[in-house]
């Protein structure tokens, strides 16, 4: 099974380009974080196809936290002296949104806030089914 997860944040804004037969292709890095040396990152170079291309494009940015998922594939080919040379990276198959809404703007909800008296709402125990 192939299948990868990473959590981490763009080296930069996403390259969308169109291929000759007009299938969208976006290429981007994530820097992902080490667990016990947060100073030591290691760098996915990924690839989204489609829809997902254009999505990514579209709403990521450099510096922005992404959650992608999907499969390492490798692609090798000859450089122009000759030597062979292989490149990995990460095939996308879903993407989503990680982090603050917004870096500058922190993101309040209910959870976050205070307990309000006011909010709570009293059951009768007798209206329940069991």
């Amino acid at each position: 099974m192939n299948n990868i997860v990473i959590h981490g944040r763009l080296t930069r804004d996403p390259e969308l380009r169109t291929t000759n037969n007009g299938k969208e292709v976006a290429n981007f890095c994530v820097a992902v974080n080490r667990r016990f040396d947060r100073d030591t990152a290691d760098y996915f170079d990924c690839q989204a196809w489609g829809k997902a291309a254009v999505f990514i494009q579209q709403y990521f940015r450099k510096g922005q936290e992404i959650l992608v998922r999907g499969s390492m594939q490798s692609r090798k080919w000859q450089d122009k002296d000759g030597n062979n040379r292989t490149n990995w990276e990460l095939v996308v198959d879903e993407q989503d949104f990680c982090g603050k809404k917004s870096e500058d703007t922190p993101v309040t909800t209910k959870a976050q806030e205070p307990f309000n008296q006011d909010d709570f709402i009293p059951i009768d125990d007798g209206d329940l089914p069991f």
